[in-house]
Order: structure tokens, then C-alpha cells, then sequence
């Protein structure tokens, strides 16, 4: 990681999470027994901060502690990552918002355990954030006794659920956002599971509690459940937090002989969305008065360079015809885990990529022929 980079994620992380995951690589710094005298210079300036509260980390500590990584080689940026999975930022997870978000520092951490002990199950919970349109809850589960092999928590088609439980005791059944993001790590027999929910942003600064219940089991085919009732109970902070912008844009185009309009383009630290409007983007109705969905051209086009792995989930052919985003002449990676988000009763459609840093100079590519300049 360059220098400017590890400088940025530093100040993100301090001044997003005081004092809570400060508290957390306070301690692993004391484990350092070789930098012990310089430590104790760090973490005494910290003492200042912790009564300023959430005002930023002084230049003067700021230098310290960047000083103190460049030189020692037991990187602090270990540390901060080191209170989430490592697998959340690897490939296995098919969601390229929550790479990016954790190494920018983003998020609440958690560090929570439940044991589940009827189904032999240790869970950790590690971390959340949220925005105005989602919530995305990072956990992991593990266990000596049961395999978890073919256990998820479904809470798109499966049939597991999540409530929301507000600071006066009163439920609420959350939605999902997209399918989330699953992997297991046979070695350890654990489930690395990023879940994406509605969200609880409105909820700041509130004690709260978060309940998974039941665990969907996929087994050759047949579809199961085991009971289950996780609850998280914590307070949501500001790092949990980010903003999202919209552009709004009204562009139309012509693909296959439909009319699709880009209605606009929303900008979030854990995602870009496309949303467009089309002549074959909406419900249908059949003759018995039943409802359901077809879709459209455009949806087909840009699923058709999504590749379906084993381990890792949804992954992106870039050989393939599709639907891709560029940012300054770079691709922006699709988010394929995030499908069938569908808006305004079904007469608008998604089409979610990886954030963005910059929002100048997007280019929308839609086939081999078309390009649709995003701009307001």
C-alpha cells in the first residue's frame, strides 16, 4: 500500500471510529513489546483525543503513528484490518463494494460473539454500515460439531429472516438488497456471509438490535431449515454511515428496438447504480390476475458477462458482451450480487457497479455499439 493511501485509510479509519476500534488497535499496539517506549508516546497522545471526542487526530500524533509504521514493518493498517475476516476483502466475496469499503476503513466495527448452542454454532459478528438504500451486515459462523457446508442465511428466497428491534422494543421485518454475499471456508468449516438488507440509517446514534432468525439449508436440491435466533444488540455509530448523491441524467437510448431512458446515476461509498427505465421494463399481468416479472433486454445484456463460480459466487467476464461502466477510460466492476433490484412498481430496473471515486468522464457501454455519456 502506497504511502499517501495508508495516510488516507488512517484518517478515515481515527476519525470515523473513535473512540471504539481506536480501543481496539490500542490494544494490539501494547502486544508490540520491541516498539513499547514509542507506543506509549502514541497512545498517550491518543489520551487528548479521547476528550475532543470525535475532532480529528492531531498532525502532530497523525505524523507519530504514520512514522511509526513506515519504520517498525508491523503495519498498524494490520491491526485496523485485523478486526474484520480477511476473506471479506479477498475474491471470494462477490460483492466489490465491501472489498472497497473495508480497505478505505469504512464501517462500524462490531466484534461481537453468539454462541448458538442448539445448533453447535459460534457466530462473530464484525462488522455494519449502511447507507440511505441499504444495510450491509458483515458476520461470520463457525462450528467443531455441525457441517455448514449448505448453510446460508437466505433472506432473499430462503427462509431465513431479519428484524429490526428499535430502542423501545418494537420489530420489524428488514428486506434484502440484492442476494448478499456468501463463502465457505472448508478448511475451518466457516461461513464468511456479507448480508445486504434495508436500511437502518435513521437509526443513528440509537441502542438497537438486529435478530437473524432461522437457517436455510440447500442440500442436493432440496431446500431446509434449521431454527435459529442470533441477536446483535449495539449501538449505531457514525462510522457505520455514509452519504449517498444523485445525478440525475434523462438520457435516452435504443437497444434491440426498445427505448430505455437513464433516468439517473446514485453515488454511494458502497456502490454506484444505474437506474433506467425502458418500454419492456415492467410488470405483467396474465389473464388469472397474476403479477410477476420478465426480464428485459436490457437485463439479459447486462447479465450475459456474469459467470457463475462454484466457491466464489458471481464473477465478471470482460471477453463477453454485457453492460459496463468506465470511469476515466477505466472499467468499474458490476456488482452481479445485487440483482433484481427493481424500483417505482417494477418500471425501473438497476444495474449496480463497484463505487466510484470520481464521478467525471462515465461512459455506459451497453452492447458492443452503444455509448451513453452519464452526465446531468
Amino acid at each position: 500500500m502506497k504511502r499517501k493511501e495508508i495516510r488516507k485509510y488512517l484518517n478515515s479509519s481515527i476519525e470515523k471510529q473513535t473512540p471504539n476500534t481506536w480501543d481496539k488497535i490500542e490494544a494490539e499496539l501494547h502486544k508490540s513489546e520491541k516498539n513499547n517506549q514509542f507506543i506509549q508516546k502514541v497512545l498517550q497522545s491518543h489520551e487528548n483525543i479521547r476528550k475532543r471526542r470525535y475532532k480529528k487526530l492531531s498532525f502532530t500524533a497523525a505524523t507519530v503513528l504514520f512514522a511509526f509504521i513506515l519504520i517498525t514493518f508491523t503495519p498498524v493498517i494490520a491491526s485496523l484490518q485485523g478486526l474484520y475476516d480477511k476473506l471479506f476483502t479477498s475474491e471470494h466475496i462477490d460483492d466489490p463494494g465491501i472489498r472497497i469499503a473495508l480497505e478505505q476503513g469504512l464501517g462500524q466495527s462490531i466484534n461481537e460473539t453468539f454462541y448458538d448452542k442448539k445448533n453447535d454454532i459460534t457466530v462473530q459478528f464484525q462488522s455494519i454500515m449502511a447507507d440511505d438504500k441499504e444495510t450491509k451486515l458483515l458476520l461470520t459462523y463457525q462450528s467443531d460439531e455441525t457441517n455448514l457446508e449448505n448453510y446460508y442465511l437466505d433472506i432473499f428466497e430462503g427462509d431465513t429472516t431479519i428484524q429490526l428491534v428499535d430502542e423501545n422494543g418494537q420489530k420489524k421485518q428488514l428486506d434484502n438488497v440484492g442476494w448478499g454475499s456468501r463463502y465457505y471456508d472448508s478448511a475451518n468449516n466457516k461461513v464468511v456471509e456479507a448480508l445486504s438488507f434495508s436500511s437502518i440509517k435513521d437509526h443513528l446514534g440509537e441502542e438497537i438490535g438486529v435478530v437473524i432468525n432461522n437457517i436455510t439449508i440447500y442440500d442436493d436440491q432440496v431446500t431446509s431449515s434449521t431454527q435459529a435466533s442470533w441477536r446483535l444488540d449495539f449501538t449505531l455509530a457514525k462510522a457505520a454511515i455514509s452519504d449517498r448523491t444523485v445525478m440525475e441524467v434523462g438520457e435516452q437510448f435504443t437497444f434491440e428496438n426498445e427505448t430505455y431512458t437513464i433516468e439517473r446515476v446514485e453515488f454511494s461509498p458502497l456502490e454506484t447504480r444505474v437506474v433506467v427505465s425502458g418500454s419492456d421494463i415492467h410488470y405483467y399481468t396474465d389473464e388469472n390476475g397474476e403479477t410477476y416479472e420478465v426480464f428485459s433486454k436490457l437485463e439479459h445484456q447486462f447479465l450475459n458477462a456474469r459467470v457463475i463460480d462454484k466457491e466464489d459466487g458471481y464473477m465478471v467476464d470482460y471477453d463477453k458482451s454485457g453492460v459496463f461502466l468506465t470511469a476515466n477510460g477505466k472499467k468499474v466492476e458490476p456488482n452481479f450480487s445485487k440483482g433484481e433490484i427493481k424500483l417505482a412498481n417494477g418500471t425501473e430496473y438497476v444495474m449496480v457497479f463497484a463505487p466510484v471515486k470520481e464521478q467525471e468522464n462515465l461512459i455506459l457501454k451497453v452492447g458492443e455499439k452503444t455509448k451513453i455519456a452519464l452526465e446531468e
